[in-house]
């Protein structure tokens, strides 16, 4: 059944971090379901049009203004920089409790989003988070009748993205926060299963799960050698940025430094490359001169190249901060999966080595244990793959198959009410 839906991300299209791209695979595969998609975003993602919305709407944000001196910093992890190093969080993140797109963006997101309900009948409104605050878009609209969906990429206070609140007073309202959006919206998705889990045993949330995924359209037809790639070497790929999801090579790093030691043979077949924006540090560790070339970084890449490197590998790396954040399963395990090379996560305790053992499309080892990724190197070098691998466990991280699955969330939302004609 066709619904009128306002779907509430400050991060959208053309951006090409990874809330923005399931924007585009939501608003996509949701309007080729017959849904009319109004897509209400920041300027700060950029602008133009975004593939199956019928309308587009972009308010302004403070993100961008010169009162913010960190702005060309947020054009950079927004994409439409290259290669820019980007600085932790700035103090006053430290202050404003939930995020600080209360005061960058909703002052400009609420007001709009009341008028967008008040010239147009919406069946349904869809807010997603980080950052948080964009939920209270959904608070105000469902105290006008509006049914709400609130969705969670991240946890909020569970394993959150960002560095504990230094005082209590802060914790407690963040606590607040979180629990009035769970209690008053009227369904609430999680992107992996620790977060809908902590959602339903903390919140008492009926949380449903809607993962991140791959849009099937940008698979390639053939896999093709890439020049930045060795022909003579089993090339490991890491794609995207590190230093945004926290994690570290260091680990990575020893572990090749192990193979150089004991292991010599199998560390002169095998090369890691790093296509992405680095931080100087990142820089400074991946040039280490006893590397010797095994690593190299070939700085950022266009998203379609970036594409292209991933179908070329031998084998892709995923890094995760391991046990200390069991819900990540970062954007581009997806990309990995519809790359159809083998993917080895170093973190097996996360929810992205549990997909990756799931779809049998690789290997999971410690985040931390040198040793054990040297072992896991090995492996792959001398041809160890995937046993299982499931084609159609796989396909179900398509957003032509978690479409269909949002659109009957949202039919079961929108309940009784006549849809928009």
């Amino acid at each position: 059944m066709s619904r009128s839906l306002l779907l509430v991300a400050q991060l959208a299209p053309p951006s090409n971090l990874v809330a923005a791209r399931r924007v585009a695979g939501m608003t996509k595969y949701l309007a080729r379901l017959g849904h009319s998609v109004t897509v209400l975003t920041s300027l700060a993602s950029g602008s133009g049009p975004i593939d199956g919305a019928e309308e587009v709407v972009r308010t302004r944000d403070a993100l961008l203004s010169r009162l913010n001196w960190r702005r060309g910093h947020f054009s950079a992890l927004a994409g439409s920089q290259g290669d820019v190093s980007y600085k932790p969080p700035s103090r006053l993140a430290s202050v404003v409790v939930p995020d600080l797109g209360l005061a960058t963006w909703l002052p400009f997101a609420l007001p709009c989003a009341l008028s967008l309900a008040r010239r147009r009948r919406f069946d349904c409104v869809v807010t997603t988070s980080p950052p948080q605050s964009a939920h209270l878009v959904g608070l105000a609209l469902r105290r006008r009748g509006l049914p709400w969906i609130a969705e969670f990429r991240d946890g909020w206070t569970f394993e959150p993205p960002r560095d504990p609140w230094p005082l209590g007073v802060q914790r407690s309202l963040d606590e607040r926060l979180e629990r009035h959006v769970v209690e008053r919206a009227d369904a609430v998705v999680g992107v992996t299963t620790p977060i809908v889990a902590d959602l339903e045993a903390r919140l008492g949330a009926n949380a449903e799960l809607i993962t991140n995924g791959f849009d099937p359209d940008e698979a390639l037809p053939e896999r093709e050698a890439d020049p930045l790639l060795a022909l003579n070497r089993h090339s490991f790929v890491h794609t995207g940025r590190m230093g945004l999801s926290r994690v570290t090579p260091r680990p990575l790093l020893e572990a090749l430094r192990l193979l150089k030691q004991e292991e010599r043979e199998v560390w002169e077949r095998l090369e890691i490359v790093f296509a992405g924006s680095l931080t100087e540090e990142e820089r400074e560790l991946l040039a280490a001169p006893d590397l010797d070339g095994t690593v190299r970084a070939t700085g950022w890449v266009e998203r379609p190249r970036a594409l292209r490197l991933q179908r070329a590998a031998d084998a892709l790396l995923l890094l995760t901060e391991g046990a200390s954040r069991r819900s990540v399963a970062t954007g581009k395990l997806y990309e990995y999966l519809l790359a159809g090379r083998p993917v080895l996560v170093l973190g097996e305790e996360t929810e992205a080595a549990r997909i990756v053992a799931e779809t049998g499309s690789g290997f999971a080892t410690s985040a931390s244990d040198s040793r054990a990724i040297a072992e896991a190197l090995k492996q792959l070098v001398e041809g160890e793959r995937p046993r299982n691998h499931d084609s159609q466990a796989i396909d179900r991280y398509s957003w032509a198959s978690l479409g269909s699955r949002y659109s009957e969330l949202i039919e079961r939302v929108s309940g009784g009410r006549v849809p928009t004609e």
